[in-house]
């Protein structure tokens, strides 16, 4: 099997398997750790009332609702998302606050033929495509003629203490990790925007314009410091790092995870620095 296909592979299993369901367990506390980042996007991408919106790894739907909301009864959301579980939660969510104007569709956006669409957003969704020229190229057959672009994606790493910070205390217990290899699919694969230029343009889209956002983000979600604790260790790169490590590294890596966050406790939040780009296009 060639690399990306293996790539692919891995994703469509580790979402519709345990890595999905956890995070949907875990998306009301992810949900109020990123409202504020949320509410930067919508108002980034300016829906309005009556467009045609496609939300790309729309997850459990917090900004897909949103956009939702935006665009009306008379526009209509599309949620593509590889993950069946957290679709149906999405799709629960809906139901349980009365918005019928999404389309939960489980299909990979890299692929899927889209309908002509208005606006294309996506909270962090899409990093993680194994060819990401390909991709976009297709997202970009979907769009309207006066079509535009939002989406917030991390920025590097070391710019971003509220996962590094996680990272370093366990990554003293485990065996050395092989260096990252730039652009590589995954949370940060967007953090250079000459990479990210070369992506859009090479797919048909107009050279992007990048914003920085900066902001603290509180990964106890108000629940305290060993909410922290089980919200890092529950999801993301420390949650592989840890899986299927033995019991006493484990514990032993998750009392170096406790420690070095405690530091960072304010009452019943947890606050460390998070950095992003807000980033923006059109077809070309």
């Amino acid at each position: 099997m060639a690399a990306l296909e293996e790539i692919n592979a891995d994703m469509l299993a580790f979402w519709n398997g345990n890595g999905g369901q956890t995070w949907v367990a875990r998306q009301e506390h992810t949900d109020i750790t990123l409202t504020a980042v949320t509410d930067a996007l919508l108002a980034f991408a300016a829906p309005r009332a009556g467009e045609r919106v496609v939300d790309i790894g729309c997850g459990c739907g917090a900004p897909t609702l949103e956009l939702a909301r935006a665009v009306g009864p008379s526009g209509r959301v599309a949620g593509f998302d590889i993950s069946g579980p957290m679709l149906a939660e999405g799709e629960r969510r809906a139901t349980a606050a009365g918005i019928a104007n999404v389309d939960w569709r489980h299909d990979d956006p890299a692929v899927a033929a889209l309908d002509q669409y208005d606006l294309l957003t996506s909270a962090f969704g899409v990093t993680f495509f194994g060819d990401r020229v390909a991709a976009f190229a297709n997202m970009r057959r979907g769009a309207a003629p006066e079509a535009r672009m939002a989406l917030v994606c991390w920025r590097a790493l070391a710019e971003n203490p509220w996962m590094e910070v996680p990272m370093t205390a366990v990554a003293r217990h485990l065996p050395p990790r092989p260096e990252p290899v730039p652009n590589a699919p995954g949370m940060f694969a967007f953090a250079d925007p000459d990479h990210v230029a070369e992506v859009f343009t090479a797919a048909g889209w107009a050279p992007p314009r990048f914003e920085k956002l900066d902001m603290d983000l509180d990964i106890a979600a108000g629940r305290g410091l060993e909410e922290a604790v089980v919200q890092s260790t529950q999801i993301g790169a420390v949650n592989s790092w840890l899986r299927n490590q033995p019991a006493e590294v484990v514990s032993a890596a998750v009392a170096s995870l406790r420690e070095e966050l405690a530091p960072h406790a304010d009452g019943a939040s947890v606050r460390l620095p998070g950095a992003m780009w807000l980033i923006s296009s059109a077809p070309a």
